[in-house]
């Protein structure tokens, strides 16, 4: 399919841009953060509609309701959004859905405020999940869904279902034949290539990780050997990862799973959702289980917006407190598919939920996610996270395709000079510098 990412990334700054023009030339803000006015949540594209369901659903005691602003799909261009209606100062927002890593950025620009909610009321979300929120000593967010990565597999194309990265190599390589490769991951140049290179990296006994300070710590030797692994698996003649994954994110993997053109997919349990509900191919055609090996968290955070009056501000909380409550978290994954953040949450029955698809399997087996997410760990925290991440997937994804294809490509520096030149940019974006 065709690729927007550029597009989208030249949108997200024109956004931005609009957005801090007009604050510039604004007399003052318009006064819309006080009144009885609905909580507005802004957040990321929900198919399932379940988020936008319960957000609107919700009313406060003294009668405040909640509206849902969605987001295009797009990760970049979503950040673009958020950070311009922050930035804005128009009361547009009161509590933003975030992802994760843009937590730190998103507490040090002042966009946000401490949620303020005690400690005990969060106790029943995964204490793992709930340090996602947390920066210097604070918590700035609440998860309100969660993310890990699932192995899916074709079972009418598998025997045996590897529980091991070794064992899923293997399988993927007596998988493959003809025109079909073994596995399919996303390695496009977006969010998606940070979130598989790091768990090949974490595969390798090595990780990737980012002091407050900006200073990056980059395990040399797992770095070359996912880099080289990954390569390796690709250049086969009955390639193991398929080569279509360079090219490839979550779409384009379901795409090519249901055509047969690969054994195996790594991708989320969202997609799960969208391959059975899409019913191209049958229920006993599919399986999955949690992706052997390291794991990277995803999942979207609510935050609360900074210098809300304090009625507003409360009657956040109390709408974090209620979307985060068992009974809420159980609707949001049987009758939307989005992994809880509380563990018991998961033993949720679909019976109730209306929906406009003809047959609902919303979710792989809750047992599987639930094993997916407590072994998972999130990526590294940067107040400049966007800016580091860019860097990571242009460079170490230039790397790698010159690996898979040599004779495309100038010639490479030394492994040496490449670490070197790639630890100083990512310490140049992580400090906010740029390149």
């Amino acid at each position: 399919m065709p690729k927007t990412h550029l597009i989208a990334a030249l949108l997200g700054a024109m956004i931005t841009l609009l957005a801090l023009v007009g604050h510039g030339v604004a007399t003052s803000p318009e006064p819309r953060c006080a009144g009885d006015r609905p909580l507005t949540v802004i957040g990321g594209r929900d198919d399932s509609g379940m988020r936008r369901a319960l957000i609107t659903g919700w009313r406060a005691p003294d009668g405040t309701k909640a509206v849902f602003r969605e987001l295009p799909a797009n990760i970049d261009l979503e950040h673009s959004e958020l950070v311009a209606t922050a930035r804005s100062e128009t009361c547009a927002a009161d509590v933003y859905l975030v992802d994760g890593p843009w937590i730190p950025e998103f507490a040090q620009a002042g966009y946000i405020a401490p949620v303020g909610i005690p400690g005990g009321d969060l106790a029943a979300i995964m204490p793992e999940l709930r340090r996602t929120g947390q920066y210097r000593g604070k918590l700035w967010a609440v998860p309100l869904n969660t993310d890990a990565p699932l192995l899916i597999y074709r079972k009418d194309l598998v025997k045996d279902v590897p529980r091991t990265r070794a064992d899923l190599m293997a399988a993927a390589g007596k998988a493959a034949s003809g025109r079909r490769a073994g596995l399919m991951l996303q390695l496009e140049r977006y969010e998606g290539f940070t979130v598989n290179i790091l768990e090949s990296i974490r595969d390798h006994g090595g990780d990737v990780e980012v002091g407050e300070d900006g200073s990056v710590a980059l395990d040399r030797g797992a770095v070359l050997a996912a880099l080289n692994d990954l390569a390796a698996g690709m250049r086969r003649e009955r390639p193991p990862v398929s080569p279509a994954s360079l090219d490839a994110d979550e779409n384009d993997g379901v795409d090519a799973f249901e055509r047969g053109e690969t054994a195996f997919m790594r991708n989320w349990p969202a997609f799960y959702t969208l391959l059975t509900n899409r019913e191209k191919l049958r229920p006993d055609q599919v399986g999955a289980v949690a992706y052997p090996g390291a794991r990277v968290l995803g999942g979207q955070s609510l935050a609360i917006a900074a210098g809300l009056p304090a009625g507003r501000a409360r009657a956040a909380r109390a709408l974090i407190r209620h979307l985060t409550g068992r009974a809420q978290q159980q609707r949001l994954f049987a009758c939307g598919g989005w992994a809880p953040v509380r563990a018991d949450a998961y033993d949720a029955d679909a019976g109730g939920c209306q929906v406009r698809n003809k047959r609902l399997v919303l979710h792989a087996d809750a047992a599987v996610i639930l094993e997916a997410v407590k072994g998972a760990h999130p990526r590294p925290s940067s107040v400049f996270y966007p800016e580091f991440s860019g860097v990571l997937q242009q460079r170490l994804r230039e790397r790698l395709r010159c690996l898979v294809h040599p004779a495309e490509c100038p010639p490479q520096p030394a492994d040496g000079e490449f670490l070197d030149r790639l630890t100083a940019e990512l310490e140049r974006a992580a400090r906010g510098r740029g390149r």
